[in-house]
């Protein structure tokens, strides 16, 4: 996708729903194929749990998604530590040092977990 950077949430989401349609119907052209600088890769409907992508030139960087499982979880509250049932999902992140360094890498992912945990916050800050 084009521009994205200079999109807004809602906006975006069209857009991302309109390509994905034209993906699963095989109608994208190779421009919009090729090109990119980010790539988000989902090999959780694979039944992957995790990997390591590889980036195309010219791209900066891959998230890689895993699938979701529901597994045993420690869980901090008000009475101490529990054990929960939660989904979870392994993300990957490649990304090129000539680019980035590892800290504003390592500080996306971060920010990609947490509004994976907590989507409402996406609302609140972006």
């Amino acid at each position: 996708m084009r521009e994205a950077g200079r999109l807004g949430l809602a906006e975006l989401a069209g857009r991302v729903r309109q390509l994905t349609e034209r993906a699963r119907a095989g109608q994208l052209i190779v421009d919009e194929l090729t090109g990119g600088t980010f790539t988000l890769n989902n090999y959780g409907v694979f039944g992957v749990d995790g990997a390591t992508p590889f980036i195309n030139h010219p791209e900066a960087a891959m998230l890689g998604v895993g699938r979701i499982v529901r597994r045993p979880w420690v869980v901090a509250g008000p009475q101490g530590e529990r054990l929960e049932a939660r989904d979870v999902v392994q993300l990957s992140l490649t990304f090129d040092h000539r680019v980035c360094d590892g800290s504003t890498a390592g500080g996306f992912l971060r920010l990609v977990a947490e509004l994976a945990s907590e989507p409402e916050l996406m609302l609140l800050q972006y």
